[in-house]
């Protein structure tokens, strides 16, 4: 549960694990300054020095409440996605990066004992299985990943009044940039279609997803040319040699 500062005004951006999470607090940063109640390091540290259950991050809706009233903030966002691409990005993650599936666990098996999981521990995987229902506040403002993340840029602009900041969200901690992968992404079965959609039916209904479509139900916002133009611009100019080098410098001054 990043949240951060635009002017006076206190925004929250209540993230849902495996939707794009790097890239928009990177942009955050590099548009509005640093994130509050964010720790990347949380699972490098030993279980007995952590203070809670997973990492502030992604903290879910219902110990924030305990918390932090959400009248605390002027603004609440989050971005979700249909939950089949997310428990199969959560799959690899979890495998080839945080090692907590044992290696030749397919994506079947894993899937199969994750009711059980859950059951156990409702902090599974740092909550990157927890349904989005239970990490989105009621009243959030709602984005789907699969329509991009461009307005998400534009309703930066909305909050904080003007349209100064970069253009373009920019990917970050892509699959084969935190560890390198040779096996093709899975391909679930029909059998694990619907057991996702059994896991997580209150999310298909909330979010406007079906399990057969990986489409929302909602259409997608209409951006203006003028916006596109900027948005291509900034994304050209981060491919060019002097951007990925300015990219990795301020990457390291704001890690200073």
């Amino acid at each position: 549960m990043p949240f951060f500062k635009i002017d006076q005004r206190l925004v929250y951006y209540a993230h849902v694990p495996k939707c794009g999470g790097s890239s928009i607090a990177q942009y955050i940063r590099d548009r509005f300054g640093p994130l509050a109640f964010h720790e990347s390091g949380f699972l490098s540290r030993p279980e007995a020095e952590r203070w809670t259950k997973s990492s502030p991050q992604h903290v879910d809706a219902e110990v924030l409440e305990r918390l932090i009233p959400l009248s605390f903030f002027d603004a609440v966002f989050t971005i979700v996605r249909h939950p089949v691409k997310r428990a199969v990005s959560t799959y690899h993650f979890q495998l080839e990066l945080e090692q907590s599936i044992l290696p030749g666990t397919s994506f079947s098996d894993w899937l199969s004992g994750l009711e059980e999981r859950h059951a156990r521990d409702t902090f599974a995987f740092d909550n990157h299985t927890r349904p989005m229902t239970e990490i989105v506040p009621e009243g959030a403002t709602v984005f789907h990943m699969e329509h991009g993340l461009d307005s998400l840029v534009l309703w930066f602009d909305a909050v904080s009044g003007r349209a100064e900041g970069p253009r373009a969200i920019l990917p970050e901690n892509t699959r084969g940039d935190y560890v390198q992968v040779s096996g093709e992404r899975v391909t679930p079965s029909e059998g694990d279609i619907a057991a996702i959609a059994r896991i997580y039916a209150a999310d298909f209904k909330r979010f406007g997803y079906v399990p057969d479509d990986f489409a929302p139900v909602a259409a997608a916002p209409q951006l203006d040319a003028g916006f596109l133009k900027a948005r291509d611009k900034a994304l050209a100019n981060a491919a060019s040699p002097v951007g990925r080098l300015r990219r990795k410098v301020v990457r390291r001054l704001q890690r200073l």
